[in-house]
């Protein structure tokens, strides 16, 4: 028999291998399936010749396979089962005190554990990259670095992930809990960021996005590492994507697997002490280790508590508008009852009884309560300058605002106007978060500032406003909300930003208006569109472009395009007296220029337009009477003959019997194109 003090055990590493061996030929299958099955198949037959004609190597086959290849959602499963198989004494009595009464010292039962764990999940690795190194030479790869630096990366989390498993199972004395600890533990920051995040988002003024914008940092491993720490791969093909021209490839993410792999060695040494000084009779014990009980109790009664008084004011306030103060102090008297609740109920959970309601525990659970008013209050006093955050015009990409219409600028100078604009609609906050009580009979909308830095982060900001023409509002809350309204109605902007960046450089190719011709029956409309079949393409370009003229001379002119904070372009009785029934839309193309849509880049889908570029826009437009200039060079183009054909949604209503049917509010724009 092996001394006690030895770290490993001949005799106990073959038993933990005998009762984990399944796990691991499983994942191998797996991990064969996924890797050089997968790749065969892919580069043979059909594949093969379609891949030869395309112009790639056998390095680019090779190395598009392996960047798409999964890493930590593979690792996180096997390392808790396999921990979990080899540590399963631990929660059962009997086999708990066997096996501490065998003359196996702890260091030896733990560290022989370890290196089984270890050995059962990473040999099928190891076996299934030499298997993949074999089948990617044999198909011409020549090049098979990817394949171990890929092996790299799962040997580096399944070292991480099993270090965080130990914790989980030496921190409880149940098999069930032991898992739903590794779970938390390795999403616990993530979990942190959102509970702050969805408080915010359901108090704090302009905050109810705060749930966009989450990026993965290195304390989320699990959604970290495929991202940051990866083989990358990147194949670029002609327009007609018949032929590569280009492959270029590298390793990321190095450093951080080194990082991680130390922290690795230090969760394995922190948990051994857990181990090493656990005590027998806490097998089956909700929490194993005493330091870990008050850490979950506070935990639990803080952000529950936090989040659950945030909800509760939230509910209250879909029911019925609650002023900024009122639904602070029902999150924070919520919070309050919440927290005391969750205490006691963690208290009962850890100790195993329902005799917990003592007068120090009161005193316990008030003190972990306190801490989440703390942060209400904080939060309702802006204390970290969070609602005032306008970041700082260097550290700002672009900056977007969405009303009706959504425009994204990245020139400086209008970047710091954006943002002088944001400041200075903060500097009187009281009237305009308390906007749907002050004025609960104005009409109203919502607008979004967004912020795109340039270390990739977002800023979103989401604010409530009413109609600025209004007669009830003040003339502080003009003062802050029409400037914005006059920037975004520029004309210059409106024709660069709706319109788009080839606005004044490509010509028409499409057009469509829409007559509303009133049928010999006189029960309906005969929808007209005139597609000028008979005239050649320079033909129509040519007409086409007359009226486009017209368009920029209505833009300028102030009569379309034009953004309110009343709910729309138009309030319902405007648009039914001036907007018009009728569809009107047209098609811009530039070849030479790429087309920069703000919709798509506001929403962050720019980067793949920018890899996969378009040259032209289809735009709709809401016309109303006042475009005189735009609806005579349609007449005259011959869209439509009679003045007759061309009327209003109050027109089209009142004909057709639906008098109280209000206008849908799209109007036309990129928005509604898409």
């Amino acid at each position: 028999m092996q001394s006690k003090t030895s770290f490993f055990n001949k005799a106990l590493f073959k038993k933990n291998i005998s009762r984990t061996w399944i796990a691991g030929l499983l994942y191998f299958i797996l991990l064969l399936l996924l890797l050089p099955v997968a790749y065969i198949i892919s580069t043979s037959g059909s594949n093969a010749e379609w891949y030869d004609k395309m112009g790639y190597t056998g390095e680019m086959r090779l190395y598009e396979h392996m960047s798409m290849m999964p890493t930590t959602y593979l690792t996180v499963v096997m390392s808790i089962v396999v921990a979990a198989i080899t540590f399963w004494y631990l929660f059962n009595k009997r086999d708990n005190y066997m096996m501490h009464a065998f003359p196996v010292g702890r260091k030896s039962l733990y560290f022989t554990g370890l290196l089984s764990s270890l050995t059962v999940s990473l040999t099928p690795v190891l076996v299934t990259s030499i298997i993949m190194s074999i089948a990617a030479l044999a198909k011409g790869a020549g090049n098979v670095s990817c394949i171990w630096y890929w092996a790299l990366i799962i040997m580096v989390t399944t070292v991480l992930f099993i270090s965080i498993a130990l914790f989980a199972i030496m921190t409880s004395g149940q098999i069930v809990t032991a898992i739903v600890f590794y779970g938390i533990f390795n999403v616990l920051y993530l979990l942190m960021e959102v509970a702050f995040r969805m408080t915010a988002s359901l108090l704090m003024f302009g905050m109810s996005e705060a749930m966009n914008g989450i990026n993965f940092n290195m304390l989320t491993p699990l959604y970290f590492i495929p991202v940051n720490t990866r083989i990358y791969s990147s194949i670029e093909t002609d327009d007609m994507s018949s032929r590569v021209i280009s492959f270029e490839h590298t390793f990321e993410g190095a450093t951080y697997l080194a990082i991680y792999a130390v922290v690795a060695v230090v969760i394995i040494l922190i948990s051994y002490v857990l181990y090493k000084k656990k005590k027998l009779e806490t097998v089956q014990d909700f929490i194993a280790v005493p330091f870990m009980k008050p850490v979950f109790s506070v935990g639990m009664s803080f952000f529950i508590s936090m989040v659950a008084g945030a909800f509760v004011a939230g509910m209250i306030e879909a029911v019925r508008p609650l002023s900024y103060n009122v639904k602070y102090t029902i999150a924070i008297a919520s919070a309050i009852v919440i927290g005391v609740i969750i205490y006691f109920a963690t208290k009962m959970l850890i100790e195993k009884t329902l005799r917990v309601f003592t007068a120090k525990k009161l005193i316990y659970a008030c003190i972990y309560s306190i801490a989440a008013v703390t942060v209400l209050f904080c939060m309702r006093f802006d204390v970290v300058n969070i609602e005032d955050k306008v970041p700082d015009v260097n550290d700002i990409k672009w900056a977007g605002i969405n009303n009706r219409y959504t425009m994204v600028f990245t020139d400086a100078d209008e970047i710091e106007t954006v943002r002088e604009l944001h400041q200075n609609f903060l500097a009187d906050k009281k009237e305009l978060r308390d906007v749907n009580i002050i004025y609960p009979e104005t009409s109203g909308t919502t607008y979004t500032i967004r912020y795109k830095l340039n270390n990739g982060n977002i800023i979103i900001r989401n604010y409530s406003v009413v109609d600025t023409k209004a007669k009830e509002v003040s003339a502080e809350y003009v003062a802050a909300t029409q400037p914005i309204l006059d920037f975004i109605n520029d004309p210059g902007r409106i024709k660069e930003h709706i319109i788009g960046n080839i606005w004044n450089t490509g010509e028409i190719s499409d057009m469509s208006f829409t007559a509303m011709k009133y049928n010999s029956q006189r029960e309906d409309f005969d929808w007209n569109n005139n597609t000028f079949d008979e005239l050649s393409s320079k033909e129509k370009k040519e007409k086409f472009g007359n009226v486009y003229k017209a368009l920029l001379k209505d833009i300028d002119a102030g009569k379309v395009f034009v953004q309110s904070f009343s709910g729309g372009d138009y309030s319902y009785e405007d648009s039914q007296q001036y907007t018009l029934y009728n569809d009107f839309s047209f098609t811009i193309e530039d070849k030479k220029t790429p087309y920069f849509s703000d919709e798509e880049t506001f929403w962050d889908y720019g980067d793949y337009f920018q890899k996969y570029p378009r040259y032209e826009q289809t735009i709709w437009v809401a016309l109303t009477k006042d475009c005189i200039d735009t609806l005579n060079a349609l007449k005259e183009a011959g869209f439509y003959e009679s003045d007759d054909e061309v009327i209003t949604y109050g027109e089209f209503n009142k004909i057709m019997g639906l008098e109280d049917e209000p206008y849908d509010g799209l109007d036309g724009g990129v928005d509604d194109y898409y």
